[in-house]
């Protein structure tokens, strides 16, 4: 019986590659990198490079981060658990790619920047996805641009419409018996459930009696970690770079990026570490 050739995925030939090259398609690759400024010798090749990298970087984050809401619905912890580590180590190399910014001077910058035109970080569609996976739904800072129609609406519209990461934790949580509400986190103006919090008390009392659920949530706190470090690099970079002049694309620059160090995640685990030590033994 003759060997059927492999179904076309539907995501590129399945054959596999002749070679390094095509195997990652460098020459499309190596050919996205397209100077408006007009000065080839300007640092804009840098400005563009660290940006495309980055946006690579959150494509393999909301990979992750789908996967794992894949495996809290198949009740899968410790695979999730490592999803969210993943998920860390990107936002490390995240953070340290603004080093490579920080080479750049105003005047560096001032070369290429009219270049820009209405494009700002603000806009980034995939690392709004991010923020919808992990929870954020908070009406965005006058500062925020939506993308434009076309696929990073499309993306949008999928993760915000979904449960986000952290709730299929929970959800998974209830299956394995924990008295949490059917009707998912309802938030105090306090900016926590007082019901989840009281359940995540006592795995923090007992981490020994919980430790796949404990361990899970100090891995959602190292994401959130990791995404503040990267938040303060990105501000001081922008910062060493225009100062307090405003941003492209109509922000406000460093105070728009700096007002974002306030977006945070996963309140009921940071509100059970603040008062970890109070009264109660757990069980």
């Amino acid at each position: 019986m003759a060997k059927q050739a492999p179904r076309d995925s539907g995501r590129g030939a399945a054959r596999p590659a002749a070679g390094y090259p095509e195997y990652l398609a460098l020459e499309r690759l190596l050919g996205l990198q397209v100077l408006r400024s007009g000065h080839e010798g300007s640092d804009e090749l840098l400005f563009i490079l660290v940006h495309q990298i980055s946006e690579l970087w959150f494509k393999l984050v909301l990979h992750e981060l789908d996967q794992a809401g894949g495996d809290f619905d198949r009740d899968r912890l410790p695979q999730a658990c490592k999803r969210l580590s993943r998920c860390e180590v990107a936002f490390e190399q995240l953070a340290g790619i603004w080093q490579m910014l920080e080479t750049m001077t105003p005047s560096d910058y001032r070369a290429f920047r009219h270049a820009l035109g209405q494009a700002s970080g603000s806009q980034s569609f995939q690392f709004k996805a991010i923020e919808y996976a992990l929870g954020y739904r908070e009406s965005e800072s006058p500062n925020g641009q939506a993308p434009p129609p076309g696929p990073g609406q499309d993306l949008l519209a999928r993760w915000r419409a979904r449960p986000g990461v952290y709730e299929r934790f929970l959800a998974a949580l209830a299956r394995a018996g924990y008295d949490l509400p059917a009707d998912g986190p309802q938030r105090t103006p306090a900016g926590d459930d007082p019901r989840i919090r009281a359940i995540l008390a006592r795995v923090y009392r007992n981490p020994e009696r919980h430790w796949v659920v404990y361990e899970t949530a100090e891995k959602f706190m190292d994401v959130e970690e990791a995404i503040q470090r990267w938040r303060f690099r990105h501000v001081r970079a922008v910062e060493r770079t225009i100062g307090d002049l405003p941003g492209t694309g109509g922000t406000s620059g460093v105070g728009f990026l700096t007002a974002t160090l306030n977006r945070r995640f996963f309140p009921e685990i940071r509100a059970v570490r603040s008062d970890l030590y109070g009264d109660g033994d757990g069980e």
